[in-house]
């Protein structure tokens, strides 16, 4: 091999070698951006937009179950039974049977 293929295999394991390094701490960084709520969507976004195109009565029915999934809670309304614990207030809401 010439100079420039030799740089060239030096530079992918150099950068193979950083990446297996740092594997551990991104997938770390990721985990707790999860858990945060800050991570961004991945492909399956893409995936709901073919679904929508190609495939509308399965995204009719996904957004059918996420809104069974999905229970929200009532406002308070003036009169209504709550109570206050330790400054913030506690709605109970019923489970359908």
């Amino acid at each position: 091999m010439d100079a420039i293929g030799w740089a060239v295999m030096g530079v992918v394991c150099a950068a193979t070698v950083v990446l297996i390094a740092l594997a551990p701490r991104l997938k770390r960084d990721h985990l707790r951006k999860q858990l945060d709520g800050e991570a961004g969507g991945s492909l399956s976004g893409v995936g709901a937009g073919f679904d929508a195109v190609w495939r509308p009565s399965a995204e009719d029915a996904h957004a059918q179950w996420e809104a069974q999934v999905e229970m929200p809670a009532p406002a308070p309304a003036p009169g209504d039974k709550g109570s206050v614990d330790e400054g913030r207030l506690v709605i109970e809401v019923d489970q359908p049977k």
